[in-house]
Formats: structure tokens, C-alpha cells, sequence
């Protein structure tokens, strides 16, 4: 091989942080109009997703080779080059991502071309993570991740600009309505709650991410509650209770709150029915007795509790085998409600059965005594009475 020739084979492109560096020994570079600079890179045209200015060979664009060989410089500084031709009030407005704001592009898309849109230099989620280190730990780790990363971050993130927090698409309500519609449909029921319009919307209870409780919440299901029902709530110019104080002072939790799943009976965006329940209950002390009304009780419940009148096995609530729920709810037109006995959320008595039950402005005590065979109440609506399962001969009159 002849001096020119080997140091014509002797050429090297060198990228190295999006800058070439080219060394051609003695040898003038070849012609320079741009359409000579396959002769080299040819294999750079190959690439299944290819940058424009290389796509029409309008290399010069970018780069500037000197005639005599040696080092190339860019056309203009790495931080405004790319803004020559991408407009940069498009990219970079409102909350603007670091790389966008700073021209730092190579950071995330080749200058050249890959077998990738958009020319990114890695793929979902694996992008984004080569600078949010923090986020790998936690993915790792999560025993529940966001479906939507399987997509990468993107479906969510604006990767330039956004004038919502955290380069977000849309704000999060509608964010993240866009696949949870029944969650928007929902929320726009008669009966609201206030955590899905107000403060971080969706994020004041939802972490975006990963978390250890379905789904995907930042706390179990009470904790969650909790932290907006540790103090008395207005509701529809109601007084909730302060439901961390209840629970506190009442040992006997009903089962979806020891569960830690307050949506086991409410619907946590919003529904139809009053106190955001998920299905029919009646809010009245007197209610005649329909099934139907019971339907949110019944989910879990055995619909002939109240039902039966004489039974010996689905109620401890008898005297003898007469069924002693049938006899408070079948009444006319005083039927009595779950309510009137007892607290769907927790009490100190067993069965959560109240201590006192609200009767308009009245706290009508139910005074409940449990013994080995049955138990006592004493409450404002009737004589003491007494009841036993072991009775052979129960009494009639309630």
C-alpha cells in the first residue's frame, strides 16, 4: 500500500458528544458540498430513522470541515445549534425540562440517526432513568407499578415543556381521566368528593408511580381516609364525624375498615348515593323493609337476616328461634333501619352496636348489655327487655 493510500484508509470519524473529529493525515479532505460525505460514512445512511439534514446529505448544516482536513467545528454553538431549525418557543414554554432549556438534545435524541422515533437514544422508561437514578430503586422495589409505564414516561410527561407541574400533558384531573373514564363519570355524580377537585386532585391520594397498596395508593385504604377525616368534615351542611377519633375510642371495627378498605362500602370519587356509598342504604332511623334498599348491607350480608322470622342459625339475635331482626325491621311503618342499632363504622360494644343513636337532636341510648345466652337493651324507644337463645317459650311482645 502506497503512503497516500494508506493515509487515505487511515481516516477516522471520532463523535464524541455530538462534535466530530476527523484525522486525515496529509490528505486534503474530499469535496465538502455535503453529497461526498457517504463516501466515508455510508453506513450512517443505513439507519432506519434518520435526522433530516443526514437524510438529504445536508451535512454541512451542522458541521464545518476544513479543506485542509483536521478537526471539524459545529455551525454554531452545541446549546443553539439544534433551535437553528426546531423552534425553540415551541419546545421550551412554561415548565421547561433541563435538557430542552439548555439546547442539551444530544442528551436524549442522536443528532445522526438509530432505528428509533423520534431518534431518542434509548427506549421508554430505560430514557428517562438514565438521569432520574432516584426512580430505579423505587421501581425495583414496588410491589404495584403504574400500567401505563409500560409505555415509558411519556403518555404521562411532556419531554420539553408543559405549564403544568412536572412537564404533566394536562392537569391531573383530565390527565388522568384520559383512561380512567369511569373514574371522571363518577366524579361527576350528583355526590362529589372534595378530594378528587381540590389540592393535587388524583395525587392527593394516588401515587403516579408505584406504591405497596392497590391501587396504587399512598397509604392502605384507611390510612388514606385518614388523612383528610382525622377532623370533623362538612358535607352537604353535614358534620361528618372525626372518623381517626372514632375508630380510636371504638375497638370494634366493622370488617372493610379492619380490612383497611373504606371502599369496601364508599365510593371514593363519587356516586349517586348519599355519604358517597356504593349502593342503596337507607339514611332513615324509619324505613319500611325492602331488600332493595338494603342492597350495600346485603354485598356481604345474607339478605334472609332480615327475612326470616323464625331461624336458629343466622343470628345470634333471637329469643329462642324467633329472629330478632326480623321483628325491629318488619315493622309498619316503624321499620328500623341498620342504623338504629348499630354504627357502620366501629363501637365499643360487640357487633358494633351503638351505644347511642342520633334521633334528631336526641342521643337515644341503646344501653346493650351482652350476657352468655343473649343480652339486655334498655333504649329510649321501648321498656328494657331481655333476650335468650336458649329459650324454649320466647316472648311475643316487642
Amino acid at each position: 500500500m502506497s503512503m497516500s493510500e494508506h493515509t487515505r484508509a487511515a481516516a477516522v470519524l471520532l463523535v464524541t458528544a455530538g462534535m466530530l473529529t476527523v484525522w486525515a493525515g496529509t490528505k486534503p479532505h474530499p469535496a465538502l458540498d455535503g453529497k461526498a460525505c457517504d463516501a466515508c460514512h455510508g453506513e450512517m445512511l443505513k439507519r432506519a430513522e434518520l435526522h433530516s439534514p443526514v437524510k438529504d446529505k445536508q451535512c454541512e448544516t451542522c458541521h464545518e470541515v476544513p479543506a485542509s482536513g483536521g478537526k471539524t467545528a459545529l455551525t454554531d454553538k452545541p446549546e443553539t445549534l439544534c433551535f437553528m431549525c426546531h423552534e425553540k418557543e415551541k419546545l421550551a414554554s412554561g415548565n421547561v425540562h433541563g435538557p430542552a432549556a439548555v439546547g442539551g438534545c444530544v442528551a436524549c435524541h442522536d443528532p445522526h440517526g438509530n432505528g428509533r422515533k423520534h431518534l431518542v437514544v434509548s427506549e421508554g422508561a430505560e430514557l428517562c432513568l438514565s438521569c432520574h437514578e432516584d426512580m430505579k430503586p423505587q421501581l425495583a422495589a414496588a410491589k404495584f407499578k403504574h400500567k401505563a409505564l409500560e409505555a415509558g414516561c411519556t403518555p404521562c410527561h411532556s419531554p420539553h415543556s408543559s405549564p403544568n407541574r412536572f412537564f404533566l400533558k394536562a392537569g391531573t384531573e383530565a390527565l388522568c381521566g384520559g383512561c380512567h373514564q369511569g373514574v371522571l363519570k363518577a366524579a361527576a355524580g350528583p355526590v362529589k368528593h372534595s378530594a378528587v377537585k381540590e389540592g393535587q386532585s388524583c395525587l392527593n391520594c394516588h401515587e403516579p408511580h408505584v406504591a405497596e397498596t392497590r391501587p396504587l395508593l399512598r397509604a392502605d385504604g384507611v390510612s388514606t381516609c385518614l388523612k383528610c377525616h382525622d377532623r370533623v368534615q362538612q358535607a352537604g351542611g353535614t358534620a361528618l364525624a372525626d372518623m381517626k377519633a372514632l375508630l380510636a375510642a371504638n375497638p370494634d371495627h366493622h370488617g372493610p375498615i379492619r380490612e383497611k378498605d373504606c371502599s369496601g362500602c364508599h365510593e371514593p370519587h363519587g356516586g349517586e348515593h348519599f355519604r358517597l356509598l356504593k349502593d342503596d342504604y337507607p339514611k332513615e332511623f324509619y324505613a319500611p323493609f325492602k331488600a332493595e334498599s338494603f342492597s350495600l348491607c346485603f354485598e356481604c350480608h345474607d339478605a334472609a337476616l332480615p327475612r326470616d322470622e323464625r331461624t336458629t342459625t343466622l343470628t345470634d339475635f333471637r329469643d329462642g328461634d324467633r329472629n330478632l331482626h326480623f321483628v325491629h325491621v318488619n315493622k309498619t311503618p316503624k321499620g328500623r333501619t341498620c342504623r338504629a342499632c348499630h354504627d357502620t363504622h366501629a363501637s365499643i360494644s360487640p357487633n358494633h352496636i351503638r351505644t347511642s343513636v342520633p334521633f334528631g337532636k336526641w342521643p337515644l341510648p341503646i344501653n346493650f348489655t351482652k350476657n352468655a345466652n343473649g343480652g339486655t337493651c334498655a333504649p329510649g324507644c321501648h321498656a328494657p327487655l331481655s333476650y335468650d337463645r336458649k329459650k324454649t317459650s320466647p316472648q311475643e311482645n316487642r
